[in-house]
């Protein structure tokens, strides 16, 4: 399976579809159309369906299309234009948007994305790692490259505030927090295993990315390696530097919050979910989470 097919780890088509995948199945054709590009391949569903992808032909290449719909309500803001709004973030390894069309079926809007083909595969067919993988020294000396790249890319995304973060954050955890407001930059809010790819490294799934404290991105990739205590040690032990830090625990404790807001809402991450409690519970130096 190619990177671009786990589209945030989906899954690839069935028997019996649902009407939402059909409607999917449909407006990417009607974005190949658009974008005039020919699909090749299996389509691939992203998280509960909110998209679908699937490569493409044109002459000059193979590329990725991937389309996604929402009421128009929602059709706007940071996640709608995550790929547009990455496309001027240079010296990181990340597919290029060739190009994007919109269009409008009344109350809905719609998008498809041309994008770069990526051919590495995902490290993860789920965000939390389940198995242990091995990766070279220089996939986490890239990785680290790209993520201080990545911080030194002004944006107005994300938060700003960091004494807004830290408060809401103990509202989240019930509790204040003793620990100094954390330094913002830019990072990547979704960096887990599927949209990381091996043996060369690419960062995949710009719709989350902005400002955040320092560290976000791995303190996200540590706790989604906690299943697999080997690669969750050697996460821990390739960021120290970020994640031992005051901000990296705030950074963590956000990542957390992250997970377990999932668990509780829509039932995902139904084994993550207990080493990370366990893990905020020693950040907090306290039993109940």
């Amino acid at each position: 399976m190619q990177a671009h097919q786990l589209e945030r780890h989906g899954v690839t088509t069935g028997d019996h579809e649902s009407g939402q995948r059909l409607f999917l199945r449909r407006i990417l054709a009607e974005g190949a159309e658009r974008l005039r590009v020919t699909l090749s391949g299996d389509m691939v569903f992203g998280w509960r369906d909110r998209t679908i992808g699937s490569a493409a032909l044109r002459q000059d290449g193979r590329f990725w299309l991937r389309a996604t719909a929402e009421h128009r309500d929602w059709a706007q803001g940071e996640a709608w234009n995550g790929n547009p709004d990455a496309a001027d973030i240079t010296g990181v390894p990340k597919p290029l948007l060739i190009n994007r069309v919109e269009w409008s079926e009344p109350p809905v809007e719609m998008y498809a994305e041309l994008m770069t083909y990526v051919s590495d595969t995902p490290c993860s067919p789920t965000p939390d790692l389940r198995e242990a993988i091995t990766l070279p020294d220089a996939w986490w000396t890239d990785l680290r490259e790209a993520l201080n790249t990545l911080a030194g890319h002004p944006t107005e995304r994300g938060d700003h505030d960091a004494d807004a973060y830290l408060r809401e954050l103990g509202d989240t955890y019930e509790r204040p927090l003793a620990l100094p407001p954390p330094a913002m930059r830019t990072e990547h809010t979704d960096l887990h295993w599927s949209n990381l790819t091996r043996p060369r490294l690419w960062i995949l799934d710009w719709e989350y990315w902005g400002r955040a404290p320092a560290g976000f991105g791995v303190a996200t990739l540590y706790l989604h390696s906690l299943l697999v205590p080997d690669m969750a040690g050697q996460v821990h032990d390739e960021f120290a530097d970020l994640l031992a830090s005051p901000t990296g625990q705030v950074a963590q404790l956000g990542a957390a919050a992250h997970i377990l807001s999932r668990s509780y809402r829509v039932d995902d991450y139904a084994e993550l979910q207990h080493p990370v409690r366990r893990h905020v519970r020693r950040l907090l130096g306290e039993d109940r989470v």
